[in-house]
């Protein structure tokens, strides 16, 4: 599905079915799921080690105070997003393109990696080498968003020859949506012992 999110001013592009290995769909929500805490795990296997020594004469600060600072929060990663940029030698129409969230894990010491989309829809020209950008015409997504759906179709044809074909469908969404993406927020944290 392409739906927009008028908060975070983008539209974005919900895997909402994801093909498995096995030919079978996956649930897209499952699917993020299910990647994020295998990533997780293997992290916790690899800082699984002896804690960091840290240097002389560090005095460590307690950490009291009843807000965080949160740059920014995650999305889940079948949620792709579109940004608007502008034509080229046009400085008013505008078009989205395919961009990447990172992939923010807690306590990773690397550098976050981009999620990058599953299904072919999505993922056209990253294939490619060089990868490709991938732009949608703003028209394409309307307010109620659109949704798109691929299947392969079978009929046969006069003289009884089988004809296969890959049908992508378009049709209207179901309205707009929210992400709850969010950037530079204070959280409250639970005072302990309190």
């Amino acid at each position: 599905m392409l739906i927009r999110d008028e908060v975070a001013n983008m539209v974005w592009g919900v895997e909402c079915a994801i093909p498995a290995a096995t030919g079978e769909s996956k649930r897209g929500i499952e699917a993020a799921r299910q990647t994020r805490a295998f990533l997780e795990a293997q992290l916790d296997a690899r800082l699984s080690g002896p804690p960091p020594v840290p240097p002389p004469n560090h005095v460590p600060v307690p950490a009291n105070a009843p807000i965080r600072y949160e740059v920014m929060n995650t999305v889940p990663e079948n949620w792709i997003p579109f940004i608007p940029v502008h034509i080229p030698g046009d400085n008013r129409r505008i078009q989205l393109q395919r961009a990447a969230l990172p992939r923010i894990l807690d306590g990773d010491p690397d550098p976050p990696a981009k999620v990058q989309p599953r299904t072919v829809l999505l993922r056209e020209g990253l294939d490619r080498t060089p990868a490709q950008t991938y732009f949608v015409f703003e028209e394409e997504v309307p307010r109620a968003g659109t949704r798109l759906t691929q299947a392969f179709e079978r009929t046969r044809w006069t003289d009884g020859r089988v004809c296969t074909w890959l049908r992508v469908r378009r049709q209207t969404g179901r309205g707009e949506g929210s992400s709850g993406l969010a950037f530079d927020r204070l959280i409250n944290v639970p005072v302990k012992g309190g």
